[in-house]
């Protein structure tokens, strides 16, 4: 079989989500099978950024100039010159007119959800991108013979808002990734302070953003009310991208970091005291599995997907529940006797989200679909 994957997120310099998502599973494909794979980028794609072997994988860069050509125009274009077997759309949307069977990974579907999330200012061009995209979407998920969902969550989302009938859609949740419990936290704590990062006793770390769904306010709403109890606790906010737009986000008790090195960003959290995740929505929420796997007390909000993620290995709260995301990050502080257990826990749940059987099952899905029998 010959399978095209659109590749673009993981040919980044710095990969999010998608991008880790189908750089995992391309490097795991190579241990799988023999299939054949033509692997789409765009301009912007960093050739350095991810390699795989050349005897099953040929890369082919689309010159399109934004992404609705790139989905709508050049790779379908590219797709009938390849002759392929299958289609693998990864990053929620996709050529509304494909002409070989396609299967589109769905991770969630937040621009159909913005409103009920909170207000969102975006430009006029992405504006008119969301406007296309939410009116094509529908169509093509109905059309493609599987959809992928990486959560239960997410599933019913897309039998609810998409129409696509249940017996074609496939939920394959994420792997975890590759990160170890610090064996020394003090070892580490201190090697972050030589790198410059003023490590207090406690902190907790969080990642910010400007997407309402992401909920940071909630995080500095909480901590401001323990702050006078716990003097020797700090709340980081990491991934800030535009410090002039967090106006009230001051105080002697709160730090606050840019954009970090992956590896940076990721010794922060396996040296901290806990992890807070307080989005409103998430098609996975693979920070949360990062948490786990970093064995971190793990803060997080019960909604959409996160649950299922989580399970009973972390602390849970409303995202809109202030007292009780404040309880949540006292109960860590005071160093309650279930802390260790939940880190434990969360190690052995960690575990069962593999990488190498999320590959096997998209695998699996490509020959259905290339068959013909989906």
């Amino acid at each position: 079989m010959r399978i095209g994957i659109d590749g673009r997120y993981a040919f980044r310099a710095q990969r999010r989500g998608i991008g880790e998502y189908v750089a995992q599973l391309l490097g795991h494909f190579g241990k799988l099978g023999d299939e054949e794979f033509v692997v789409y980028v765009d301009r912007q794609a960093d050739m350095e950024a991810l390699s795989l072997p050349r005897d099953r994988f040929h890369i082919r860069r689309l010159d399109a100039t934004n992404p609705l050509l790139f989905e709508e125009v050049y790779l379908p274009r590219a797709a009938a010159h390849d002759r392929l077997d299958v289609l693998h759309l990864t990053a929620n949307y996709g050529p509304t007119f494909a002409p070989c069977p396609t299967v589109y990974t769905i991770q969630d579907l937040i621009e159909f959800l913005r409103k009920e999330l909170g207000p969102w200012h975006i430009d006029l061009r992405h504006q008119l991108g969301r406007a296309v995209r939410q009116r094509t979407l529908p169509i093509q998920a109905r059309r493609a013979r599987m959809v992928i969902t990486p959560s239960q969550a997410t599933r019913g989302d897309v039998i609810r808002i998409l129409g696509v009938p249940e017996s074609h859609i496939r939920v394959i949740p994420y792997g975890a990734p590759a990160i170890r419990p610090a064996e020394d936290v003090g070892a580490l704590r201190a090697d972050l302070r030589n790198r410059g990062y003023p490590i207090p006793k406690h902190y907790f770390l969080a990642f910010a953003a400007l997407d309402p769904r992401k909920n940071g306010d909630i995080v500095v709403a909480a901590f401001r009310t323990l702050a006078g109890e716990f003097p020797d606790a700090e709340l980081w906010l990491v991934g800030i991208e535009d410090f002039a737009l967090y106006p009230s986000y001051e105080a002697p008790w709160l730090r606050r970091f840019g954009f970090l090195t992956r590896d940076d960003a990721l010794d922060l959290l396996r040296a901290a005291t806990a992890f807070i995740f307080p989005s409103k929505y998430e098609g996975f929420g693979f920070p949360a599995l990062e948490a786990m796997a970093a064995g971190v007390p793990l803060i997080a909000s019960k909604s959409s997907s996160i649950p299922e993620v989580v399970g009973d290995t972390g602390i849970l709260f409303s995202p809109h529940d202030v007292p009780a995301l404040a309880e949540g990050m006292r109960s860590v502080l005071e160093a309650s006797s279930d802390v260790e257990e939940r880190r434990r826990h969360a190690l052995e749940r960690a575990a069962l989200f593999d990488w190498a059987r999320t590959a096997q099952e998209h695998i699996e899905v490509y020959r259905l679909v290339g068959g013909g029998a989906a």
